[in-house]
């Protein structure tokens, strides 16, 4: 029983014939004594009027004259339903109603109501004298006619509740079957959809039971649209810069193959492996991205900080020693709660970044420590050079995907800083940007939660470079 229309009509017919049966069944046992006690009242009533009806010399009449009067027409006569005797002693019958037993109804005599058998039937008598004692009038019904009216009675009442049974089951099943036409309207429009078509189903005339329901599928439908359409994006983009690269390569190796001297086939050769180079790079950071943007935002666990970040940079030494580059590390013990691979990534793109655009003999200093933000305590890893520096309006740009800013010395891939962003997002961290080294160049940051207690002596706060005016201190992420 799943469907909700179904379930619907059979609690509510079911809550109503819980309550009428018994309802009924209260009714007919007040019924019962409703009918009882009227029954006595009109016994006591028959038998007292027709006693009271009678002359005074009617015994004498009573005794001699048998003969009875007749009517002329007895259609639709029901008298024989109440019978009634009239006694004169304890052995003359006087009186009778037709259909009355020649016996007595009460066989004692005695005056009052009394249960009896009569024919094998029972019966309802009431029996009255008058103050003298010489007549008695006795009146009785048998009880199959009470049980009979009570039947019917009950017969009718459950015949009319039936009726409305039926009546509301056909009022419900409608009302339902039309409250649920936008869903049904709704699920018809959805199944001929094709696959790629994720617009909000109408939410219009729907149930207010109904509505957040499809409210959240339209959010959902959201989101994979915008899901969709982002990696659209990417596949483009991503399509977009490997082209550039392959070219070039082929280009150069054409270069190299056509070359006449070893000095001209050599230098096409050292362009071919900074093209390879490049190439892999780039490959690398487009795997990357995709692995970030398909991970579920969830924390991990308890990861020192500081140790991925030396690993990392060792990693650079060879790399910043070939471009007379000196890294400085500035460490200091301090976990978050993160995902080791994704927090690699991002610290290795940010000490890339750095390098790339750092020019020879240049110097970068990566830190990470704990300091107070908005007055709470924080984990902040920060990369700072001497490069050229980004423009103050350029900087929000920066961690847009394949943004790469104008002008800038090295050859990028603009993936970089968009791959730090995401992964800053998934640990619900916040980045920022400023100016680098000695008031120039560049620096990010990023703020992670701490794992752990707060240590007791909360450290000391290291100023940060100021953002020129009307620039915002630090991007959320």
């Amino acid at each position: 029983m799943k469907s909700l229309r179904v379930r619907l009509l059979v609690v509510v017919l079911s809550t109503l014939v819980v309550f009428w049966v018994f309802w009924i069944g209260c009714q007919v046992v007040q019924m019962g004594r409703h009918q009882t006690g009227q029954w006595d009242m009109m016994l006591r009533n028959i038998g007292t009027q027709i006693i009271l009806s009678l002359p005074v010399d009617t015994e004498r009449v009573m005794l001699n004259r048998r003969e009875r009067f007749q009517v002329a027409e007895q259609t639709g006569y029901e008298g024989d339903k109440v019978s009634f005797q009239a006694w004169v002693g304890r052995h003359h019958l006087a009186m009778q109603s037709p259909g009355a037993p020649d016996t007595p109804l009460k066989a004692d005599f005695a005056d009052g109501f009394a249960e009896v058998t009569i024919g094998g039937q029972p019966w309802r008598v009431f029996a009255v004298s008058d103050v003298t004692g010489r007549v008695q009038v006795q009146v009785g019904k048998p009880k199959a006619l009470l049980r009979a009216d009570i039947e019917r009675w009950t017969a009718l009442s459950l015949s009319s509740a039936v009726l409305v049974l039926l009546l509301l089951k056909a009022s419900i099943w409608g009302v339902v079957h039309w409250s649920f036409r936008p869903v049904t309207a709704a699920r018809r429009a959805l199944g001929k959809r094709s696959p790629s078509d994720l617009n909000p189903l109408p939410t219009g005339g729907l149930p207010s039971e109904v509505r957040p329901l499809v409210e959240s599928f339209n959010a959902l439908l959201a989101q994979l649209d915008t899901a969709m359409q982002t990696e659209k994006r990417f596949i483009a983009d991503a399509a977009h810069e490997l082209r550039t690269p392959l070219a070039a390569l082929l280009a150069h190796t054409q270069l190299a193959a056509s070359a006449e001297n070893p000095e001209c086939a050599k230098q096409a050769l050292v362009k071919l492996a900074a093209g390879v180079e490049r190439s892999a790079r780039l490959s690398e950071q487009l795997l990357d991205l995709a692995r970030i943007d398909a991970s579920k935002p969830q924390q991990g666990g308890p990861l020192p900080l500081y140790e991925t970040v030396e690993l990392v940079v060792r990693d650079f030494e060879m790399v910043a020693a070939q471009k007379q580059h000196r890294i400085v590390l500035d460490l200091e013990p301090c976990d978050v709660q993160g995902h080791v691979d994704a927090v690699g990534v991002l610290v290795r793109n940010l000490i890339d970044n750095a390098l790339r655009y750092t020019p020879a003999g240049g110097r970068c200093v990566v830190s990470c420590r704990s300091v107070i933000e908005g007055g709470r305590e924080v984990a902040r890893l920060k990369v700072a050079d001497n490069g050229p520096g980004v423009p103050p309006h350029e900087r929000e740009r920066i961690f847009n995907r394949f943004y790469r800013v104008p002008g800038a010395g090295g050859r990028g891939s603009g993936i970089g800083l968009s791959l730090v962003a995401r992964i800053a997002q998934l640990h619900q961290a916040r980045i920022g940007v400023g100016d680098g080294l000695d008031g120039a160049g560049f620096a990010i940051w990023v703020d992670f939660e701490l794992a752990g207690a707060p240590p007791a002596q909360p450290p000391r706060r290291h100023p940060e470079p100021s953002l020129p005016s009307g620039q915002r201190p630090a991007l959320s992420t």
